[in-house]
């Protein structure tokens, strides 16, 4: 967003210098706390304020958050739209509670209250000082006041997202080294190789929880992985049609209106071919909406219903059947089913 004039004019508040670092607040008034609620020192001039690199990173969101609370009072009331600010705020609030407890494990920190400072730190378990340094530990906090944070001294996060830093590039070298190993001349009975498996699973596992680059390469290589495998294994259709042509019964996958099946002609001299059952009478077989899923995605059991040359719905061939079976015994059990059913009208196939 372009500003025509300086965040902390828009807020309302003043620039000042800190009384303890270099890094300059916002605060109400000159002398008071800055709003992040560390002690402040004199007022900047226009040009101090204007030549800084940054402020602190605290003091600016509470800044934005008023600017655009000004701006969101400007507009008319509406029940609705409170509503939909409230939800929002409530999900940024887990959402950025989420992220400081994240970022607090990545690193061996835990969060606790200061002497001096109102804002939460992280420190380490059981030291003496903040990891800013800028404040004494007075109590940790517990897990449920933990699940409450979402306000952090902005010295503590720049300082723990560096070390986070570190840590993940440290673990990426780990497991580039381990997992090149890993790669030659992969032998399961080789100490040496299964001590390099094992060194490379610590820090894949601390990327995966933590770093967001790895967690993502990694899942879309599953997914290229699974896809792949699913694409070798055969479907629940093709299962059952071969259960069917067991049975000397030429059966074909079929679908409409996104329902997927199994179709094939009840007469029993049909011929092998896929067009020939549509127009004569013919037996549907569902296995719920899909029977083009993996066939180790076979859920729901295999149901078989008659329909006439016009495509009516003339029966259910076996209706009462609840029991769970993998795809391979589903397949053989309303195979025969359907064969003797239809052996009975019409002779064998």
């Amino acid at each position: 967003m372009t500003r025509t004039r300086p965040l902390h004019e828009l807020a309302g508040l003043l620039p000042v210098r800190s009384a303890t670092t270099d890094l300059p607040h916002y605060a109400e008034t000159e002398g008071a706390p800055a709003v992040c609620a560390r002690q402040t020192g004199r007022r900047l001039t226009d040009a101090e304020a204007a030549a800084a690199p940054r402020f602190c990173s605290q003091c600016v969101k509470v800044a934005e958050k008023l600017v655009a609370l000004d701006a969101e009072s400007a507009e008319p009331a509406s029940p609705l739209i409170d509503a939909a600010r409230t939800f929002t705020d409530s999900v940024e609030l887990r959402q950025r509670n989420a992220e400081i407890l994240t970022l607090a494990e990545a690193v061996g920190q835990v969060l606790v209250h200061g002497h001096y400072v109102l804002e939460p730190h992280y420190a380490a378990p059981g030291a003496t000082s903040t990891l800013c340094r800028e404040d004494t530990v007075s109590r940790e906090l517990n897990d449920e006041l933990s699940a409450r944070v979402s306000i952090l001294c902005g010295e503590c996060e720049k300082a723990a997202r560096l070390q986070s830093e570190r840590l993940i590039s440290e673990a990426r070298q780990a497991a580039n080294e381990a997992g090149a190993r890993v790669r030659t001349d992969p032998d399961p009975t080789n100490p040496e190789w299964v001590a390099a498996l094992e060194r490379l699973t610590v820090p894949l596992d601390f990327l995966t929880k933590y770093d967001p680059v790895t967690s993502e390469a990694i899942t879309a290589a599953d997914k290229e992985i699974t896809d792949e495998l699913a694409a070798d294994e055969p479907t629940e259709g093709d299962v059952l049609i071969t259960a069917l042509a067991k049975l000397g019964r030429h059966a074909y996958p079929g679908g409409e209106g996104g329902v997927t099946f199994v179709i094939l002609a009840a007469a029993p001299d049909a011929p092998n071919d896929p067009t020939f059952p549509y127009d004569r009478p013919h037996v549907l077989l569902y296995a719920g909406e899909q029977a083009d899923r993996p066939a180790s995605q076979h859920r729901e059991p295999w149901s078989a219903h008659l329909h006439g040359a016009d495509g009516d719905y003339v029966a259910t061939l076996n209706p009462n059947f609840t029991g769970r079976l993998n795809a391979a015994d589903d397949a053989t059990r309303v195979a025969r089913e359907v064969d003797e059913w239809l052996r009975a009208f019409h002779g064998p196939a």
